[in-house]
């Protein structure tokens, strides 16, 4: 279990998939994201390769308007599912069970728009596909000036016209990017 460590659910203790595919938040980084991004505040909020949901979970306890949840592991579902309902978020948010490519490309098709996108994938997904093109893909889904934050393994030079910045904190590396 973890906590919710900001704004109305703080203290709240979050459910989290019983299996290795999950890398849940620790408190500190993900403290160490949103001091970065400072306010969410009526932001609608994608959280893609979700798990326990706590990053999208904690932006709706710190004010984002709606959060979507991408995942397609049943287990991770059945953990979003339960920490909504605990927080008593589900009216803000919606759960999509679907691979990360064929959700995106829906959302894309929707001409949906998010002001701000976590992207968190099982480390072994980099073997596929890189930081650049995971990160290029998320950007069709961002408002202008939104921002993309992405979790990675590896550090790597991002290859898009955005401006970014990359934290590292201990084995690994978030990336910050966003476009004018």
């Amino acid at each position: 279990m973890i906590k919710i460590s900001n704004g109305s659910k703080k203290g709240f203790k979050l459910k989290v998939p019983n299996n290795n595919l999950v890398r849940p938040k620790t408190s500190k980084i993900r403290k160490m994201i949103f001091d970065v991004i400072q306010s969410v505040e009526g932001m609608q909020v994608l959280d893609i390769f979700a798990g326990s949901g706590s990053l999208g979970i904690e932006a709706l306890s710190m004010g984002a308007s709606f959060a979507t949840f991408i995942d397609q592991n049943p287990s991770s579902i059945n953990c979003i599912k339960d920490n909504i309902n605990k927080c008593e978020f589900t009216d803000k948010s919606t759960i999509i069970k679907k691979d990360f490519a064929e959700a995106l490309r829906i959302l894309i098709k929707q001409k949906k728009k998010y002001d701000l996108i976590f992207i968190d994938p099982p480390y072994s997904y980099f073997d596929e596909k890189t930081v650049n093109g995971i990160i290029r893909t998320a950007l069709k889904l961002a408002v202008n000036n939104g921002l993309v934050v992405c979790e990675h393994p590896m550090k790597e030079e991002l290859k898009i016209e955005v401006e970014y910045r990359v934290k590292e904190y201990r084995d690994k590396f978030i990336t910050f990017c966003w476009q004018n």
